[in-house]
């Protein structure tokens, strides 16, 4: 963690504990090891891997402080290789994380790195979102989603998984927000949710802001 990211978590109000930070060490640790076979991330963001992707996903830390309360679960919807949900489990201890992800090797990794963390706040789930299976009845009181597909495909499915009043967390760029998109606004209004909140913030080197947007499960 290098001194522009500590100045950006500053500027966020966002202080991490030591254990917290021991975790993210060891998940970046983990995730380095096994990204030379099994390609987690782009190799060219290994050398940054804090600015680009746990950076990025703890961005949505004062976001679920505000809206949750403690030991609500929040589900990561195609986790991938953890982000955000991992990092945002060791910055937000009083939290639980389901991650979701459909790909067997990607649970296997998510599993391995968060026994490694130590993250007793962690579970894994092999499955889709929306699919069924062992836990698939569980309503959430948020789903975040940082890099899952298409916003209107994704959307209802998320939603749907949410208690009433929950809160759907979708990472969008400058450019997604910057152009018309009646198929996302057709597929909320039909999910019947609402676009409660747009969150701005910005990564050290970047230029433009990266967005959350937070919708709501009216019902």
């Amino acid at each position: 963690m290098n001194e522009a990211v500590v100045k950006t978590l500053e500027t966020w109000q966002l202080k991490l504990t030591d254990e917290s930070l021991r975790k993210l060490d060891v998940f970046s640790s983990v995730l380095r090891e096994k990204n030379a076979v099994q390609n987690l991330v782009s190799r060219t963001d290994e050398p940054q891997l804090w600015e680009r992707h746990i950076l990025d996903s703890l961005a949505a830390a004062a976001l679920l402080r505000r809206r949750l309360r403690p030991g609500a679960l929040v589900a990561d919807a195609g986790s991938g290789a953890g982000f955000p949900g991992l990092a945002l489990a060791a910055a937000l201890e009083e939290f639980n994380f389901q991650l979701l992800d459909s790909r067997v090797r990607r649970c296997d990794f998510l599993s391995e790195a968060a026994a490694a963390m130590g993250a007793r706040n962690v579970a894994v789930f092999n499955r889709r979102v929306g699919e069924g299976g062992p836990g698939s009845e569980t309503r959430y009181a948020a789903v975040i989603e940082r890099a899952m597909g298409q916003l209107e495909n994704i959307l209802p499915q998320c939603l749907n998984i949410l208690v009433k009043g929950g809160s759907f967390l979708a990472w969008q760029s400058a450019a997604q927000l910057a152009q018309p998109r009646p198929a996302v606004e057709a597929a909320l209004a039909k999910a019947r949710g609402e676009l409660s909140e747009t969150f701005s913030y910005r990564l050290p080197g970047e230029a433009g802001d990266r967005h959350i947007l937070v919708f709501t499960k009216r019902q």
